[in-house]
């Protein structure tokens, strides 16, 4: 997985690998994972890959947001008959 591809995973795909990649740089150890020794290069890769995937998760839930707040207030502003409506 590259992070100029992260737009293609869904959010679901994006913790689970966030946390397979977290664990590790915490000292977490977990009897799936192969017990490797992580260089220094290998931890800079995950911290900039585990910011990039926050990043696109945030990036995300406030697109959700306004897409929801957006379509409320379309709701809210075009409901037709209302009695609100002024006719003179």
């Amino acid at each position: 997985m590259r992070i100029d591809e992260l737009h293609k995973f869904s959010d679901g795909t994006l913790n689970d690998v966030r946390t397979a990649l977290n664990d590790p740089l915490k000292g977490i150890r977990m009897e799936y994972l192969p017990h490797t020794i992580w260089r220094q290069s290998d931890k800079d890769k995950a911290r900039s890959m585990i910011q990039a995937i926050d990043k696109q998760l945030k990036t995300r839930w406030i697109m959700r947001s306004l897409e929801k707040f957006i379509g409320y207030l379309k709701m809210e502003v075009s409901v037709p008959g209302s009695s609100d409506s002024k006719i003179s």
